[in-house]
């Protein structure tokens, strides 16, 4: 499985957060301490809002820890909203396609997660893909599958119904293949303004999903019970800044505030 972070608040530089903290993304692709695989090396990827309505976009087959790119980049860059992600794959090939976050327009998004049995389902799943969208398809990984499904379903207009529409369509796919394996999610999704994070599996044993306020160095620190991280997993040992979002739930976060919300697919 796969780790992820996404920022929104005050400008930082990308490095107070992905490599600066106890904890932190870079680490965690190393040694992730709430997942049942410890190593994510099978590339990353970040996406970052600046003065543009378009994100930067920049991803690799490198491990996190080990590109120099990376690190230099992320010293430089400040941004008050950015979504990165460290990959281990669920048998997808390593490729820069395959690697998150993926982006259409103005909208990203990032999976932690699995559609059990993908080789089995891949051609179903991807028939949910409108033609619309079907040609912006560029790698072969079932969280990019996802994404351009829920496109399909109106996720510009309506994120949450369409990931549960989305979703709901999957799920059949799977029953109709034995569904022996689980479709397991956390993911998250931005327009570059709102975020929307959700958890959900088909057994209850959903990829970890947190939100909290750690200290990421900006000149301006976010107000009193405001939220500006949200991640698979805590960037420090704070336990009372942290909190779990429950299994089948969603969030919305928008101007630093968090809104949590039962989930359940269409």
């Amino acid at each position: 499985m796969c780790r992820w972070v996404a920022y929104a608040g005050p400008d930082i530089f990308l490095e107070d957060l992905l490599f600066e903290q106890q904890h932190s993304l870079i680490s965690q692709s190393l040694r992730a301490r709430h997942a049942s695989q410890v190593t994510n090396g099978d590339g990353f990827g970040i996406a970052w809002y600046g003065q543009r309505n378009r994100p930067g976009l920049f991803r690799d087959i490198l491990p996190a820890w080990n590109d120099e790119n990376l690190r230099s980049l992320a010293a430089q860059v400040q941004s008050r909203l950015f979504f990165a992600h460290v990959r281990a794959s669920t048998g997808t090939s390593v490729s820069r396609s395959n690697c998150h976050p993926f982006q259409f327009q103005n909208w990203v998004f990032m999976h932690n997660g699995k559609i059990g049995h993908w080789q089995d389902c891949r051609r179903e799943v991807e028939s949910l893909i409108s033609p619309e969208f079907y040609r912006y398809r560029a790698g072969t990984s079932d969280s990019e599958a996802l994404f351009m499904a829920a496109l399909s379903e109106g996720l510009q207009d309506d994120p949450v119904g369409a990931m549960s529409r989305a979703i709901g369509k999957v799920l059949q796919i799977m029953a109709a293949h034995g569904d022996s394996e689980p479709f397991r999610m956390s993911a998250a999704l931005t327009d570059g303004t709102v975020i929307w994070a959700f958890r959900f599996s088909s057994d209850q044993a959903s990829p970890s999903l947190y939100y909290g306020n750690p200290d990421t160095h900006a000149k301006d620190r976010a107000a009193d019970g405001q939220v500006n991280t949200i991640a698979s997993e805590p960037s420090d040992d704070d336990e009372s800044n942290w909190h779990s979002v429950p299994e089948g739930h969603g969030l919305r976060w928008s101007g630093g505030r968090v809104s949590v919300f039962p989930f359940v697919p269409a």
